[in-house]
């Protein structure tokens, strides 16, 4: 008769956390060998530090061999679990320092591709002058679309998203912080940009039978009824390939009027009386928690600029 696992007791010590952390690292590595360069060890110990969280927690996490590593459904569903300890655990150890007003910790910050490149955006400043009160403070950064910055803050992930202010989740709160102008774009190759050369007449009619880059995710609805009109020329997700194909002269595209200034080549601005808009950016925090003083602080310091 097979012996049955012991269960797992529900006390967590220093050493399971320590193994916990560990196991999110070859996870984000991708396997026991890329992760020994970030752990500093090798990968025997490595193999054995899981093993041994796996006795710990009584359960199967991976299967790992030569040939590959690959998570179980167990495993898939701890690492949800462990994700959330440990970002509590990092919650409880700044709420602490703040409680005895020491700023240390870290903050957490998604933002949409493309973003700090617009002068009128205050974060970098922002972490430029909290670094000089807060220098135990470790400021990260990620880049994504807005739904999942969205979605990172909701979750806890993040402690601050970035994202055009178009839509309002009830679970979290929203501080303006600039306007972001947006215009209709083409490539010094494409045909409209000859019209534009010449200040020939250009029509809404004949800039809407060209294709489109379109976003694969949801947009403002404003933006979304004027991007029908258009044919879909092609689906991407980020600004930076929204740039590339406007380039390229194949495609039209709506993106944030101070990316031409990284852009290559002749580039032009499409009836900007007509398709050009502003789109609010906000910060976003969770709504439904006591920030710690450290976050506090930073938000502050971000919405003042």
């Amino acid at each position: 008769m097979a012996r049955r696992k012991k269960a797992f007791s529900g006390k967590v010590s220093d050493i399971d956390l320590r193994l916990m952390r560990v196991f999110k690292t070859v996870i984000e590595c991708g396997g026991l060998s890329a992760a020994q360069t970030e752990l500093g060890v090798g990968r025997s110990t490595i193999s054995r530090q899981i093993s041994d969280l796996e006795t710990r927690l009584g359960l199967r996490l991976c299967h790992r061999s030569r040939s590959g590593f690959y998570l179980t459904q167990q495993g898939k569903q701890t690492l949800e679990f462990i994700d959330q300890l440990l970002k509590s655990t990092e919650d409880f150890n700044t709420n602490i320092a703040s409680i005895n007003n020491r700023l240390v910790g870290k903050i957490e910050i998604g933002m949409i591709d493309y973003t700090v490149s617009d002068e009128n955006n205050p974060l970098v400043e922002a972490i430029k002058n909290f670094r000089d009160t807060a220098p135990g403070v470790s400021i990260n950064l990620m880049v994504g679309t807005p739904s999942e910055v969205e979605r990172g803050v909701i979750d806890g992930r993040l402690h601050i998203g970035i994202i055009p202010d178009y839509q309002r989740h009830p679970s979290l709160d929203y501080n303006y912080l600039y306007d972001e102008r947006v215009g209709l774009f083409c490539g010094g190759a494409h045909p409209i940009a000859q019209a534009i050369q010449t200040k020939a007449a250009l029509t809404e009619k004949e800039v809407y039978s060209h294709a489109l880059v379109y976003r694969g995710y949801f947009e403002s609805d404003k933006l979304r009824n004027r991007k029908q009109l258009f044919p879909v020329g092609s689906t991407v997700y980020q600004t930076e390939a929204v740039l590339a194909l406007v380039q390229s002269g194949i495609y039209l595209g709506f993106f944030p009027a101070h990316c031409l200034k990284s852009m290559s080549g002749t580039n032009y601005e499409i009836l900007p009386e007509t398709f050009g808009y502003t789109s609010p950016i906000c910060a976003i925090s969770r709504g439904n928690r006591h920030h710690s003083l450290v976050l506090q602080d930073f938000l502050e310091l971000l919405c003042q600029n």
